[in-house]
């Protein structure tokens, strides 16, 4: 029978996954014949509306769907947006674009944030002048592949001073390039470009020449140079191939508009091999073209451009060269280093400035004067694949990332652009250069695809972030881009909406890991015509769970169509008063803030008509809770608890948390008979009450009655007054258990660390409380509970979720609890060794009885939300992550990763079928014993790193050092104290003499080394000295003649 029912579950959960993924929407199971005749039906009937019955037979009817009346009814909640019973054509054309809406796979191009963030860091460029040139040198590993891990940046100038930078953009040291005939002005440089695979630079000036430096071995040595050419060079390029047997290819771009392509071989440096006594070759460049210059073949192509060539590059995957210039005619050309296999032309009417090529995407994308950026098919020159406009000023530098789905356009007027090339559509408008990179001067641009950073030089250095980039190792990737301040879970759609102080809403699809919809500025300010970024606060649901409303810093409301984005209405409470909680009632709106007072928002048909109760609090109103239709409770900073009546809006109950049991806070409120004065200073209030009616209070000698001020000594005042704030952050209602005396319905929790439970009967208020202090400082920023009760789910400020079960706790007449039953459930209430951390907290503690406690987050956990069809736990914290655990605390997933997601079941415990857990990275090595056995499901933990060092790599890189991956250099002493150095001597050799005619530098040949001192014989020990006559008659028989120092030579062996 057993392995029958272990079958049969399988076989009931595999049914259940074919039905999942088989699922078919409604515009996928009808035709457009079918949607006409179902436009007629609505046509037909009185007012053109339909109501539930006849919408479900003209499915069966016109549509031949069928549907069970459980699932139509939902269905009919989701079309009838007005909530009157009757829906129209308009509403139901508009669930139909919602469901495609959910298959839309461009919606995932969205991004949370926009691609360049960050100030931009400035740095100087020690030069003189502006940079002309900057390039990157990559080191070419054996293989001849490189990438931005290794190397260097160079910077150049007019002056023909070239700076050394390295990967962390330090200044390293200057060369210089100059004419060595030229001895009367100085030289000029136009362009630079670097050799990395043979170690040479080359540098072009306006003296129309050319200089290749070998700078192998921290050298800066001129070897060759072709002087006389046409026309000065002003832009040069090259490539060489992985393949040490194919060409390289040096292509030069002069003011005449010819371009010139040079080849040769990379063996041996071809022919910028170091001759001996042949320090400095000089040619004329009409020697090279004749062949002069041994291993180098030159191919001209004569005045393809009108005017000046702009950019020239040679591609490997095209095996071609580009070119452009600003003219109407030949603005880019394309062609073979022969120019006998193809050549394509393309005209643009005010030319081109600048192009670059995406290798992966295979595309050309153009910029020019005319501020227009082109996205061609690099073999059909006639019309561009796409073109994006939006710059005013002309192109000069174009970037390609992500395979060239997006571009980056950077305009004279130091105007980033960010483009979609999917989308057609300008991502993002960066105007945020600094004016210090010169307001005339021309930039040079180098991308560095690693670390996702741009480079931007002129007179100063400016380096920008372009794209976050997430380390894997530590993160599985972030929900929003800053903390989330509510998660929601809407039963009807069965999807999950999150909420940031990013100002953004996200609509997720949980069983898939998809995003459905995104909403950036939610809310917003208009600063100088530009919209900036409210933080959204508090969220809720309407009772239907059709809208979405979502409150901001600033005291704005807003209501929306959640699943399309839409804002229906727009309210507020105060001017610049935080909106706290919202609480969407019956037709109600309940609001609470930094104003003290409940402000209700009655939602009609004709509008929202806005009525503020009456101010009871004194102080900040943090939380509420609903009992709908009974009871409201909202508490404050300072520890006031006070219950409303919901029918009639007036206050029944009034408490202070930090003294539940004071019998004089028991009593009613009336509106004249309390008076009550307030100091904060350093989290201590002092508070003087005055009765002015005896009947308040019976006991007088526990709680006195002051009549007046003069009654009360100061020093009395100052000792009885002084009370430790103690604020509520987090409070719900246990809506199942009944209004009784001794039934615990309402649960709080302190700043303390405490959890009090409370009734809202008006015969009683405290009951008792418990601890849920997991360490010191921490207390329940968040609170869930399942629908029966059963059990209550706190989320931390260290980060933790807990699990407590409820079931027989603050109850007359609790249920017994079996043990047995619960352990094979949760893996933390195992027997360990040694009591973890949770357990040593809840020793002493027999109820609530404590199930489950994992570290799930680094930072605090701001809501909790608990799926019980799943049996799911959503948590979203202020480390930017919602994620997704089992009840007994095992991790699934975080929304927005980019792993792949493994699907999940709406209505199937996902313990029953889930095998796919992993551990969150960031908390792999940082977790406790306890949080490791529960993440692994109740298995020994592997041994992890130590936490310090996780911890440190955890740390947050300040802004000023985002842009250095390899950190600074190792500072002294780097042995730390332990270890102290010999003092050096001050007695230096002269530097040895390198020998640098060879193709590489034999460093051994240099090494100074010193003569050998004779090894001095050990005296013989006295033990075998004693032996050495014994030993010499015996070697004397066999004939050796000098016993003694053979002995000798054997002893110091």
């Amino acid at each position: 029978m057993f392995p029958q029912t272990i079958l049969t579950a399988e076989t009931c959960i595999q049914q259940q996954f074919e039905e999942f993924y088989n699922q078919q929407n409604i515009e996928e199971q009808c035709t457009e014949e079918d949607l006409i005749n179902l436009h007629e039906a609505f046509l037909a009937n009185e007012g053109q509306e339909i109501s539930e019955l006849q919408l479900q037979e003209a499915f069966r009817t016109i549509l031949k769907i069928h549907i069970p009346n459980d699932e139509f009814r939902t269905l009919f909640k989701k079309i009838n947006l007005r909530r009157n019973g009757y829906t129209t054509w308009d509403e139901f054309i508009t669930y139909l674009l919602l469901e495609f809406q959910q298959t839309d796979t461009t919606l995932q191009r969205q991004t949370l944030e926009p691609p360049l963030t960050g100030e931009p860091e400035i740095q100087r460029t020690h030069h003189r002048s502006a940079v002309c040139r900057i390039v990157f040198c990559p080191e070419v590993r054996p293989d001849r592949t490189w990438d931005f891990l290794q190397g260097c940046y160079l910077t150049a100038s007019r002056d023909g001073v070239i700076n050394y930078w390295s990967l962390d953009l330090e200044y390293e040291r200057s060369v210089q390039s100059t004419n060595p005939y030229l001895k009367v002005c100085s030289t000029t440089i136009t362009d630079m470009i670097v050799l990395p695979d043979i170690q040479i630079l080359c540098t072009s000036s306006s003296e129309r020449d050319l200089r290749f430096y070998d700078t192998m071995a921290r050298k800066f040595d001129l070897r060759v140079m072709i002087s006389s050419l046409e026309n000065a060079v002003v832009c040069m390029s090259y490539y060489f191939s992985p393949n040490i047997k194919e060409n390289s290819h040096i292509v030069l771009g002069d003011m005449g508009g010819t371009v010139k392509v040079m080849s040769f071989s990379s063996l041996q440096k071809g022919p910028f091999k170091h001759a001996p006594r042949h320090d400095l070759i000089h040619l004329r460049y009409e020697a090279v073209a004749r062949g002069e210059l041994q291993g180098m073949k030159v191919t001209e192509f004569k005045n393809i451009h009108a005017d000046w060539v702009r950019q020239v590059g040679y591609y490997g995957n095209l095996r071609a060269f580009v070119s452009c210039g600003i003219c109407s005619d030949r603005s880019v050309f394309l062609s073979d280093a022969t120019g006998t296999r193809m050549q394509y032309i393309f005209n643009v009417a005010k030319g081109v400035s600048c192009f670059d090529f995406c290798e992966e995407g295979h595309i050309l994308v153009t910029g020019g004067p005319d501020c227009t950026v082109r996205v061609w098919n690099p073999f059909v020159p006639n019309k561009p694949n796409c073109i994006l406009q939006g710059h005013h000023a002309t192109i000069c530098t174009l970037i390609t990332h992500n395979g060239g789905k997006r571009i980056y356009s950077l305009a004279k007027d130091k105007c980033i652009k960010v483009w979609d090339v999917a989308a057609q559509a300008c991502m993002q408008t960066y105007n945020g250069l600094p004016s210090e990179l010169g307001e005339h001067t021309p930039m040079s641009v180098v991308y560095n695809s690693i670390t996702q950073k741009l480079i931007i030089a002129s007179m100063k250095m400016i380096i920008l972030t372009c794209e976050h980039v997430i380390n894997a190792e530590i993160s599985d990737g972030y929900t929003h881009t800053k903390p989330v301040s509510c998660v929601l879970y809407n039963t009807l759609y069965k999807v999950v909406v999150t909420t940031g102080l990013d100002s953004c809403f996200i609509v997720w699809n949980p069983w898939i890991g998809r995003r459905l919809y995104l909403c950036k500025n939610a809310h917003y300010k208009l600063v100088y015509g530009e919209r900036v970024p409210i933080e959204i606060t508090a969220a809720s649901f309407d009772t239907s769970e059709q809208f979405l409303l979502t409150g901001a810093r600033d005291g704005t409301i807003k209501m929306w169509i959640f699943h399309s984005g839409n804002c229906i209405r727009n309210m507020s409470i105060e001017p610049q008063c935080e909106i706290t909680s919202i609480t969407w009632l019956s037709n109600r709106i309940l609001c609470t803030g930094w104003n003290r007072h409940i402000t209700e928002f009655a939602d009609t048909e004709a509008g929202v008509h806005k009525k503020n109760w009456e101010t009871r609090h004194t102080d900040d109103v943090l939380c509420t809770a609903a009992n709908y239709p009974q009871a409201l409770a909202t508490a404050s900073y300072n520890g006031e608890l006070i219950l409303w009546r919901l029918e009639t809006g007036q206050p029944y109950r009034r408490y202070r948390v930090n003294n539940p049991t004071g019998k004089r806070n028991k009593g009613e409120i009336r509106n004249t008979n309390e008076e009550s004065q307030i100091k904060r200073k350093d989290h201590i209030v002092e508070i003087i009450f005055i009765f002015r009616d005896a009947n308040l209070n019976d006991d007088t000698e526990n709680n006195p009655v002051y009549t007046s001020d003069d009654e009360v000594s100061k020093h009395q005042k100052s000792a009885l007054s002084f009370t430790r704030i103690v604020g509520v952050y987090a409070m719900i209602f246990l809506n199942v258990r009944p209004v009784a005396p001794d039934v615990g319905s309402l649960l709080l929790s302190l700043e303390n660390g405490m959890i009090q439970v409370w009734t809202h009967h008006p015969a009683a208020g405290y009951l008792t409380s418990f601890s849920a202090i997991h360490m010191l400082g921490d207390y329940v920023m968040s609170l869930a509970t399942d629908p029966e009760n059963q059990y209550l789910i706190t989320g931390h400020t260290a980060g933790y979720i807990k699990v407590w079960l409820l079931s027989n706790y603050v109850l007359p007449h609790p249920p017994k609890v079996s043990i047995a039953l619960l352990k094979p459930k949760f893996p933390f209430l195992w027997k360990d060794r040694i009591d973890g951390r949770a357990k040593r907290a809840v020793r002493n503690q027999p109820q609530p009885l404590l199930l489950s406690s994992v570290r799930a987050h680094c930072k605090t956990i701001n809501s909790l939300q608990y799926i019980p069809e799943a049996r799911l736990i959503i948590s979203g914290s202020s480390d930017h992550t919602v994620r997704l655990w089992t009840l007994n605390g095992r991790y699934i997933s975080t929304l927005g990763t980019f792993r792949p997601w493994s699907t999940l079941l709406p209505n199937t415990w996902v313990e029953k079928y889930f095998g796919s857990y992993r551990l969150p990275p960031d908390i792999k090595g940082v977790g406790s014993f306890t949080t490791m056995k529960v993440l692994n499901g109740g298995q020994i933990p592997q041994k992890t790193e130590g936490k310090a060092e996780e911890a440190e790599m955890l740390k947050e890189v300040p802004e000023h050092e985002r842009y250095m991956l390899y950190g600074t250099r190792l500072s002294s002493p780097k042995l730390g104290h332990y270890y102290k150095l010999p003092a050096r001597s001050n007695a230096y050799g002269a530097p040895p003499i390198l020998d640098s005619s060879l193709a590489y530098i034999p460093v051994y040949t240099h090494l100074v080394t010193h003569e050998l001192q004779p090894i001095m014989i050990p005296p013989v020990p006295q033990l075998i000295q004693k032996s050495v006559p014994t030993l010499h008659s015996k070697i004397k028989a066999k004939g050796v003649s000098n016993p003694t120092k053979e002995t000798q030579s054997k002893s110091s062996h």
